[in-house]
């Protein structure tokens, strides 16, 4: 932003979008979570996540990076609402709070690494080809989730019924 001639406080005004939708709307995701299931809550902020880097590279002014940003910290919401939610249904109460705090240890990891190798592409490629690297990685959750959501084709084949 500082390369278009944009001043501090507009950047913070897109960092604070940014951070707006990771946290604003934690219980939203939650409730979506628990009413839609956790998969397709996932498959959401996956798509929410692609449809955010795209939107990033279409505009270098404040407004389209304001709502880009919010829609990648959103993204993110809904999918780190919606996996702490699908590991935790399969802990035991015993189990919940060493696993769940190793996954967000791992969660902090992944994102610093991530926050690290953005920048590296960006200062090599540039930024358009961080944000579609982005959306590829993005990729890949929403096709797990998808995948998980679609039914198997045994229980297709047996009517819906299956053993």
């Amino acid at each position: 932003m500082r390369a278009h001639a944009h001043g501090l406080g507009e950047v913070s005004a897109v960092i604070s979008s940014h951070t707006l939708g990771m946290y604003a709307f934690s219980v939203v995701s939650g409730r979506l979570a628990d009413r839609w299931g956790r998969r397709p809550t996932i498959a959401l902020g996956a798509a929410g996540l692609v449809l955010a880097c795209m939107l990033a590279t279409l505009s270098p002014d404040v407004v389209p990076l304001a709502v880009a940003l919010f829609i990648l910290g959103l993204g993110w919401n809904l999918c780190f609402v919606g996996g702490s939610t699908l590991l935790a249904d399969q802990l035991t109460p015993d189990e919940r709070a060493r696993t769940q705090g190793f996954n967000d240890l791992c969660v902090g990891l992944a994102s610093a690494a991530g926050s690290l190798g953005s920048g590296l592409v960006f200062a090599a490629l540039g930024y358009s080809v961080m944000a579609w690297t982005g959306a590829a990685l993005a990729l890949v959750p929403l096709a797990l989730a998808v995948q998980r959501l679609r039914p198997k084709a045994s229980a297709r084949a047996l009517g819906g019924f299956a053993g």
